[in-house]
């Protein structure tokens, strides 16, 4: 994990790729949530971001609310109607979570030490908050009901391609299966990958 502090280190360090980012003089920054190097970039540059998360994962972190009462945690099997022992156990379960994004979030922080001067040096957590907008991989027809703040623009199934007939031939394999059905299994975006290195 301390990994990722040095790979933001060691490109904060370097002035050639640093500079030629300033020299650009980009307007508004955009940071996708993969790890918070991105936004100790746009710190350093100065300027404002807007940061693209993959889900709602740990959103408390970026200061979109997630109250426990009623939005489960990721992993916790629980759903919006929770008694007093659901809600129990999904605020130990966040409490573990928020334990192990503050450890996450500590790796940075002899990054922020070596890069930011003492008067200016930004605390990762308040950072995050930061970001004129959020544009957030889910869809609230699809999640648990939760509030969303002004700056947060759910985008799931943006990417989403209108469905297309099945092709006749398939069409006929389907049918001859008749109420016993059948089953259809995705290899993803990895077919077009393999179908071309054949």
């Amino acid at each position: 994990m301390e990994l990722l502090g040095h790979h933001c280190s060691h490109l904060l360090r370097r002035n050639d790729v640093m500079n030629s980012l300033k020299n650009e003089n980009f307007d508004l920054v955009i940071v996708e949530m993969f790890d918070y190097c991105p936004f100790l970039v746009a710190e350093k540059l100065g300027k404002p971001f807007v940061a693209v998360l993959p889900s709602l994962l740990g959103s408390v972190d970026f200061g979109l609310p997630s109250p426990l009462s009623y939005v489960p945690v990721f992993y916790s099997l629980l759903t919006d109607q929770m008694d007093f022992w659901d809600r129990v156990k999904n605020f130990l379960m966040f409490f573990e979570f928020f334990k192990k994004q503050w450890k996450i979030q500590s790796v940075y922080d002899d990054t922020i030490k070596e890069h930011f001067p003492d008067d200016s040096r930004p605390v990762l957590s308040h950072l995050l908050t930061k970001a004129e907008l959020w544009f957030v991989n889910s869809d609230f027809a699809f999640d648990f009901a939760r509030p969303l703040l002004p700056n947060t623009v759910c985008i799931g199934g943006l990417m989403a391609k209108p469905v297309k007939p099945v092709p006749q031939e398939f069409e006929n394999f389907i049918t001859k299966f008749g109420d016993s059905g059948f089953v259809l299994v995705s290899l993803g975006s990895m077919v077009s990958f393999i179908q071309s290195q054949e």
